[in-house]
């Protein structure tokens, strides 16, 4: 008789689903629509039990589902808490893990490694997960109203108070700020409010893509917006590293797609911690957070 794990990463975009035998090799992936329970609580639902039903359709007869982790985005905003992890134990017969998307993403990066982590995430928002022997605990993750820096949605709002206060200082719009008011459809920076509270944080943070262009040119405003976000994640990276009773044997990796993609922001994190004179590895890995759902299934698994 096999025995399989099935993986589940949810996120504002969709919902990725894998099945993994023992060995953790990828049998079947599913996608599927969103699962972000701070967008719907039942559409989210609805979604991940989807992708669970389809993917368990790829077991034969005979094979065990030893058990199903999930890392879904948004969970602090479930109502019923533990009483859903129940209701999917209860409903699929087998053992079941519910936690924060950012958790099984640090897993992708851990592994079953015997060694403290730090994961670093930079996406539409932002937070720093830290791992020693198999605790993991977060910094940051409070959202754009307290923090988010090191984040695309960060970046787009730094970008919109310099203009304001180029004109509060009698100083002539820049080349970006000019560029960035006509990409958002402002006259002048009183519309900028405007556009700031009648947007959703997604259509914020896609500024940074339009803004990358110009870093990428050249720009040194454009630059240096960059370059304070990774200055960010690597001071809150230095904090996760301070928590650590021994501060040997450190990985550090790095997720999210403003992180992975925007232009010297990962260069900066790396020259910034070389400033503090950590002892630290860098992760070269590129494993996916669905299949860190694996390896943190194995780790509950083992303490049953």
């Amino acid at each position: 008789m096999s025995k399989y794990y099935i993986g589940i990463d949810g996120g504002g975009t969709n919902t990725l689903g894998a099945l993994y035998d023992e060995k953790g090799n990828e049998i079947f992936r599913f996608e599927n629509g969103y699962s972000n329970f701070s967008v719907n609580v039942e559409v989210s639902m609805r979604n991940i039990e989807h992708t669970i039903d389809t993917i368990i359709t790829h077991l034969n007869e005979g094979d065990e589902l030893v058990h199903i982790q999930l890392g879904i985005a948004g969970i602090s905003k479930l109502p019923r808490g533990k009483g859903y992890e129940n209701y999917l134990k209860d409903k699929y017969k087998t053992s079941i893990n519910l936690t924060n998307d950012a958790e099984i993403a640090l897993y992708s990066v851990k592994k079953n490694r015997n060694m403290n982590v730090i994961m670093i995430l930079g996406g539409t928002g932002s937070i720093i997960m830290k791992s020693e022997d198999n605790v993991s605990k977060m910094l940051g993750g409070f959202g754009h109203l307290l923090g988010d820096e090191g984040s695309s949605y960060h970046l787009a709002i730094n970008s919109l108070k310099r203009i304001i206060r180029e004109n509060e200082l009698n100083m002539e719009y820049s080349v970006l700020s000019k560029a960035i008011l006509k990409e958002i459809n402002c006259e002048s920076h009183y519309d900028i409010k405007n556009f700031v509270y009648n947007s959703s944080k997604r259509d914020i943070a896609k500024l940074s893509l339009f803004i990358s262009k110009y870093a990428l040119e050249g720009n040194k405003e454009a630059i240096e917006l960059f370059i304070t976000q990774g200055k960010h994640l690597a001071r809150q990276a230095f904090y996760a590293y301070n928590k650590f009773e021994k501060k040997d044997n450190v990985m550090i990796g790095f997720k999210g797609g403003f992180l992975l993609n925007a232009p010297y922001v990962i260069d900066t994190i790396i020259s910034e911690l070389k400033k503090y004179k950590m002892n630290y590895e860098i992760c070269t890995d590129d494993e996916q957070p669905v299949k860190g759902a694996y390896y943190l299934g194995l780790t509950k698994i083992s303490k049953r």
